[in-house]
């Protein structure tokens, strides 16, 4: 029913409603009332006055009303359950092994007063309560009182427990990335003591506890440092309060892009990489030693150009010059502290100051084996098991094209390579994944920078934009040969850098990559741009970072340490590194004795 004094009229133009009692509006206007062939709900809604109708701010608001009454009568008992819980799971959290004790029961039968008490590093707390659950619960509060965790901040103490179980089952889930052979089994013993032991490659770790998760916890982290004994701020990194690898992501692309700024030519990039170092692993603070792109590869051998343009390899290229520029300043100033080494004492050798740590940062998986068992990839079960047969095979890049293929090993015993100019052979250049678990043993100075220096390895690699499932990257980076090189040579060994992921992961650029690389360094602070094509500058120069110029360095430094040497040559320079050189080959025939194939290695 309408109401009274209304009436309803179905116009072709805008309705408009007409009171009954106004007769000279029919007079003036001349009203079309034809039948419309269908009813439209919209046009009824149109024409009821606004004042009897509900409007949706009206729905909302009631709505919410009840909301907001039925939270009234029920946050109050929320926060006090949740207060009464957390007291004493957090404590216990804190001191697993505490006890609560009855002191005495007062009061009448009808309504007793109980004192339970515990006692925390020789201090007794207690509470009185009508029940014994209230008791315990006001002794629980006092305890966390004396820790500085008032009843405001229990929740905040919850988090930082969630925290502390989060960082447990990363330990956890990393090492049976390190090792899926990895196995756990509880040990049997008195009720007041647990005992867990990890095993594997024939190593057992043994953790002890007051329940089973403490004993578990303990066993755990006794592997990783195992592990990690020989590179620990990698181990401290699972302990990070937030994701270090999303940070040193975002500080590498915002250095990119004002790089850049608006050359479309560079920011169309594939791949980019760059270096950052950290002193006692603070983030906050740490410096950009390169910045790099590219995915470009030369077959030519010429000290002056640039054979492997991938962002990763001229990121280490980049690194290598910076240490130079570093070593060069200990040298001129025998006391400065702003060099990252300090030397050896009674030596003529340089080392990283113990603070000094590098992280590389590549933007997607490196090339070869590491990216080739993506889970894009391997989507059916048959693909699965071809692309099984070729895991952990060597490979080599193919030229300006991208992707990789297999070494094979008969014949690479009869394509050796060398490094005479009038020498017409194909170049072959190994994949990064090969280059990059080769580096966790021997490091990334090189040949001729390890005459003077101790290996450098890498604390962390992040990759962005991570297909790969973490267990074969860490199988790619190092775990296919380490099984053969328990016995390398001091200072050399294998380092297991820490490996992260990024959580804001983003969508990969498709389409072809582009030919030119950006190249930019922290020493001069200068950007190059390399023609992927013929290894050169754009200005047909050789890079800042070419074997040729990098090899002037190392004979200036040479020099100022030891005298004239400036009539040897590059091959015969790379001879004195005499332990780098057979750690490096130790390396290679762990690869050929582990059915991987052979290193396409460069020969005199």
């Amino acid at each position: 029913m309408f109401p009274f004094g209304h009436c309803l009229y179905m116009p072709f133009s805008l309705p408009i409603p007409i009171p009954f009692y106004n007769n000279t509006f029919l007079n003036d206007h001349s009203l079309n009332l034809s039948p419309i062939p269908k009813f439209n709900s919209n046009i009824v809604q149109q024409t009821l006055s606004h004042r009897f109708k509900r409007t949706h701010n009206d729905i909302h608001n009631s709505q919410q009303k009840k909301r907001f009454r039925y939270s009234l009568t029920t946050t109050k008992d929320n926060n006090l359950s949740r207060s009464s819980k957390n007291a004493v799971m957090l404590l216990y959290e804190v001191k697993p092994s505490i006890e609560y004790k009855l002191v005495c029961q007062t009061g009448p039968s009808h309504r007793p007063m109980f004192r339970m008490s515990v006692e925390i590093n020789g201090e007794i707390f207690e509470g009185i309560a009508q029940t014994k659950k209230e008791a315990k619960q006001s002794a629980a509060e006092k305890a966390l009182e004396s820790f500085s965790l008032s009843n405001n901040n229990l929740l905040n103490v919850n988090e930082n427990v969630k925290q502390m179980n989060m960082i447990e089952s990363n330990e956890m889930c990393y090492l049976k990335q390190i090792k899926p052979n990895v196995e756990f089994k509880e040990i049997k013993c008195d009720k007041n003591e647990f005992k867990y032991v990890i095993s594997f490659d024939n190593k057992y770790f043994i953790g002890k506890g007051e329940n089973k998760e403490r004993a578990k916890t303990q066993a755990i982290q006794l592997a990783l440092q195992k592990l990690f004994e020989n590179n620990p701020f990698s181990l401290n990194l699972l302990c990070c309060e937030y994701n270090f690898g999303d940070y040193i992501e975002k500080c590498i692309e915002e250095k990119f892009y004002e790089l850049i700024q608006n050359d479309f030519r560079l920011k169309r990039y594939r791949v980019l990489s760059g270096i950052v170092l950290t002193h006692n692993l603070n983030f906050q603070s740490m410096k950009i030693i390169c910045l790099t792109t590219g995915t470009k590869s030369l077959n030519e051998n010429n000290k002056q150009l640039l054979n492997d343009c991938h962002a990763e390899m001229l990121a280490r290229r980049c690194l290598i010059r910076y240490c130079y520029e570093e070593l060069n300043l200990l040298i001129i100033n025998q006391n400065s502290n702003e060099s990252i080494f300090e030397k050896i004492n009674n030596t003529n050798r340089f080392q990283l100051k113990s603070s000094v740590s590098f992280h590389l940062y590549i933007s997607t998986t490196p090339c070869g084996d590491a990216r080739l068992f993506s889970s894009d990839q391997i989507r059916s079960i048959d693909l699965k098991h071809s692309l099984m047969k070729s895991r952990g095979l060597l490979r080599t890049k193919i030229g300006e094209n991208e992707g990789t293929i297999p070494v094979l090993a008969e014949t690479m015993y009869y394509n050796i390579q060398t490094l005479d100019d009038g020498n017409n052979k194909q170049l072959f250049i190994m994949s990064c994944s090969d280059k990059l678990c080769r580096w966790n043993f021997i490091g990334l100075q090189g040949a001729l920078l390890s005459i003077l220096i101790n290996p450098i390895y890498l604390t962390s690699i992040i990759i962005g934009n991570s297909l790969c499932k973490n267990d074969h990257i860490h199988q790619s980076l190092f775990g296919r040969i380490e099984q053969k090189l328990y016995h390398l040579s001091a200072p050399y060994g294998l380092r297991r850098p820490f490996i992260s992921s990024i959580n804001n992961r983003k969508v990969q650029t498709m389409g072809r990559a582009p030919m030119y690389s950006l190249l930019w360094n922290c020493v001069d602070n200068k950007c190059e741009i390399i023609n992927g094509s013929t290894g050169l500058t754009i200005l047909n120069e050789s890079s800042t970072v070419s074997k040729a110029v990098l090899f002037e360095k190392w004979q200036s430094l040479m020099n100022k340490i030891q005298g004239n040497i400036t009539s040897i040559s590059y091959c015969d320079a790379k001879q004195l590194a005499v332990e780098y050189r057979k750690t490096k080959e130790e390396v290679n025939k762990a690869f050929e004795n582990s059915g991987f194939g052979r290193w396409a290695g460069l020969m005199k």
